[in-house]
C-alpha cells in the first residue's frame, strides 16, 4: 500500500510530529485564542488536530468548508457538538436523519449563540478546545457580518474555552482579523505554520520507502523540493506518484522522475486543458508569465515581458482572477501555482 497518504487530515505514521506543537499547547496553557497561518497544504488542520489527540482536552473541530448560508453553517457546529448531546442540559439530540437539532426547552432557538452557550457546560470535567477550521469561508455568507459578530461576542464571553483558527485562503482570513471593520479584529494570538525542516523531512520521507522496500536516490530530492516549492503536501503528492510507479526492491532515480512526471502530465491533460479553456486571453498570458518568472518584482518590465504584455493593470487583473479562481496563492512574496503539475503543464504544452 502507498505509504503517503496526500488527502485529509493525517494521523498516526502519516503524521510527521512538528516543533510547533508545543507553541500550540503553550497558548493553550495561557487560555489564548489562536489563528494559525501559513501556506495551503502545510498540514495546519493535521498539526490542530494531532496536537490535541492525546491531550484531556474535549476537542470539537467544525470544517466550514463550502458553507454558503447561516444554516449550513449552525449545522456544522452542531455537528461537532453531537457526540456530546447526552452531557448537555439544553439538547437532548438530534432529530430524523441527524439534520437539525432537538432542544429539551421549547423557547430555545437554534442559532450560532445557542450552540456556542454549550461550550462552557462542557468544561466543567474538562478543557474545551473548539477549532473553526476553512473559517474565512464565513465571509460567503448573505450576512457574514452579523454572523462574525454574533460568533465574536459569544466567544468574547467564554474565557475558558480555547478557539482556534485556520483555513486555506490566507489572504481573507487576515481580512477577517486584521481589518478594523471586522468583529474579529485582532482577538486571536497569531501563529505562524511554515514548512518544514528539510533534513528532518527527507529523512522521514525516505524511511516511508525504505518501509515498502523502496529506495530513493538523494539526487532527486533538490528537484522534487524545487516543482513543489517545499510545500509539504506537495513533496508528498509527488512522493506518492513516484511510489506508484516504483517496484519492489529497487532505487528511483532521475529517470524515473521523468517518466512519472510525463505520466501524470498525460493522464490530467485533458483536465488541464479545460482549465485552461475557460481563462481568458489576459489571464493566460499572466498564467504563463507566472511559469517562467523567477523574481518577485510583478510590476517590472521583466515581468511585463514574459507576459506579452505593457500594461500594468492587466497584470493586476490576471493576478487577482487567477488568484480568485483558486490556480494560484501567495507564498512569501512570490506567486506560485497549487497544483504543481499544472505549472508543468501550461511549460511543456501550451504554445508561448
Amino acid at each position: 500500500m502507498n505509504p503517503f497518504k496526500i488527502d485529509g487530515i493525517v494521523d498516526g505514521a502519516d503524521y510527521m510530529p512538528r516543533k510547533e506543537s508545543e507553541e500550540l499547547l503553550n497558548y493553550h496553557r495561557a487560555g489564548r485564542n489562536v489563528l494559525i497561518r501559513g501556506p495551503r497544504r502545510t498540514g495546519k488542520s493535521s498539526l490542530v488536530v494531532n496536537t490535541f489527540r492525546d491531550t484531556e482536552c474535549l476537542f470539537l473541530r467544525v470544517d466550514f468548508w463550502g458553507v454558503k448560508t447561516e444554516m449550513k453553517a449552525v449545522e456544522k457546529i452542531a455537528r461537532a457538538f453531537e457526540p456530546f448531546c447526552k452531557k448537555l442540559p439544553m439538547l437532548s439530540g438530534f432529530n430524523i436523519g441527524g439534520i437539525g437539532l432537538q432542544w429539551k426547552s421549547p423557547e430555545a432557538v437554534s442559532s450560532v449563540e445557542d450552540l456556542l452557550r454549550l461550550a462552557p457546560g462542557l468544561h466543567r470535567k474538562k478543557p474545551v478546545v473548539i477549532f473553526f477550521d476553512e473559517f474565512q469561508a464565513l465571509l460567503d455568507l448573505p450576512d457574514s457580518d452579523q454572523f462574525l459578530g454574533a460568533l465574536r461576542s459569544e466567544i468574547q464571553a467564554q474565557p475558558e474555552v480555547q478557539y482556534i483558527f485556520a483555513g486555506s485562503n490566507q489572504n481573507r482570513l487576515m481580512e477577517i482579523f486584521y481589518s478594523q471593520r471586522s468583529p474579529f479584529f485582532k482577538s486571536a494570538a497569531l501563529m505562524e505554520v511554515g514548512g518544514l525542516d528539510r533534513d528532518d523531512f527527507v529523512a522521514w520521507l525516505e524511511d516511508k520507502f525504505a518501509a515498502t522496500d523502496r529506495s530513493i536516490s538523494p539526487r532527486l530530492w533538490d528537484a522534487i523540493f524545487e516543482l513543489s516549492h517545499a510545500i509539504p503536501g506537495d513533496v508528498q503528492d509527488i512522493c506518492y506518484h513516484l511510489w506508484n510507479d516504483s517496484t519492489e526492491g529497487g532505487e528511483i532515480g532521475p529517470e524515473d522522475l521523468g517518466a512519472t512526471l510525463k505520466r501524470v502530465l498525460q493522464e490530467r491533460a485533458s483536465g488541464y486543458a479545460g482549465m485552461w479553456n475557460m481563462l481568458t486571453d489576459n489571464q493566460q498570458k499572466i498564467a504563463m508569465g507566472l511559469t517562467r518568472y523567477r523574481g518577485e518584482m510583478y510590476a517590472s518590465n521583466e515581468f511585463l515581458q514574459m507576459c506579452g504584455t505593457t500594461s500594468h493593470a492587466s497584470v493586476k487583473r490576471g493576478i487577482e482572477a487567477l488568484e480568485s479562481k483558486g490556480l494560484i496563492w501567495m507564498s512569501s512574496s512570490r506567486w506560485i501555482f497549487s497544483d504543481p503539475f499544472f505549472t508543468l503543464w501550461i511549460a511543456n504544452s501550451v504554445d508561448a
